[in-house]
């Protein structure tokens, strides 16, 4: 995996490794696809995730259109309740594990150390987390983390792998709207106390401004906003008030 992520012109935040393949020739073994096109594909274990239109998904290879699939093997989770797993009883022992899972909040990214889990203390451990969708990728030996290129897990060895699953975390800009700059607190609170007051038609969440200490001044800011134009809004309300307000990140 060291050696994908060095090769890598655009580094991915997460690295760990996929679905199982062979220890006697390394290739993939069931179904899995990358940017459209089939590496390998079987008639078992047909379930797994794939990518539709950016988003993660439980579903069958083939019946959708998928942009990467990679075969659970087992499905541990499916609509929230523990699967009936009916194969894979080859492996359902203790277990370096590595696991897939989401909900509608959340994506997990899931590596078990030694002594590891058999299937139902995994399918426990994911139903308390509130997942709805999870699956069990390649583990033992080849379960291995890299954040940003450094080994997260236990390194028990560099074993080659033949299929990788990344993560890249897209970069979130936040836009703040700040009234002023203090040296002193007091002076600070003071005014914070005017802008909680505010009238509020907009849903700007005046009455939640709040003080943010950087460096040696105090910075009277509003909101968090994900959005460039609704902290735009409330820059334009507050100069309609009187107060001269610009936009930080």
């Amino acid at each position: 995996m060291k050696q994908y992520y060095d090769s890598c012109a655009v580094k991915p935040t997460i690295l760990t490794n996929g679905g199982f393949f062979s220890m006697d020739n390394g290739g993939t073994c069931f179904n899995y696809m990358d940017n459209g096109i089939i590496i390998n594909s079987t008639s078992s274990y047909q379930e797994g995730f794939g990518i539709i239109n950016g988003e993660l998904k439980y579903g069958i290879i083939g019946t959708e259109k998928f942009e990467d699939f990679v075969s659970g093997y087992p499905v541990l989770i499916k609509a929230g309740k523990k699967a009936q797993i009916t194969y894979a009883k080859e492996l359902n022992y203790k277990a370096r594990r590595t696991v897939l899972a989401y909900n509608k909040f959340n994506i997990y990214l899931i590596a078990i150390e030694k002594p590891g889990m058999a299937f139902v203390e995994m399918q426990n451990l994911l139903l308390a987390l509130k997942v709805d969708y999870a699956i069990n990728l390649d583990g033992g030996g080849s379960t291995k983390v890299l954040h940003n290129g450094t080994c997260i897990t236990k390194d028990w060895g560099n074993r080659a792998v033949d299929n990788v699953m990344a993560i890249y975390l897209k970069p979130q800009i936040i836009y703040r709207v700040q009234l002023g700059a203090f040296g002193s607190k007091s002076n600070a609170d003071a005014f914070l106390l005017k802008i909680k007051a505010l009238p509020d038609t907009i849903g700007a969440g005046y009455k939640n401004a709040y003080i943010r200490k950087i460096g040696k001044y105090y910075k009277v800011q509003v909101g968090a906003f994900s959005v460039k134009a609704n902290a735009i809004k409330v820059i334009n309300d507050l100069k309609s008030k009187g107060y001269n307000a610009f936009l930080t990140t």
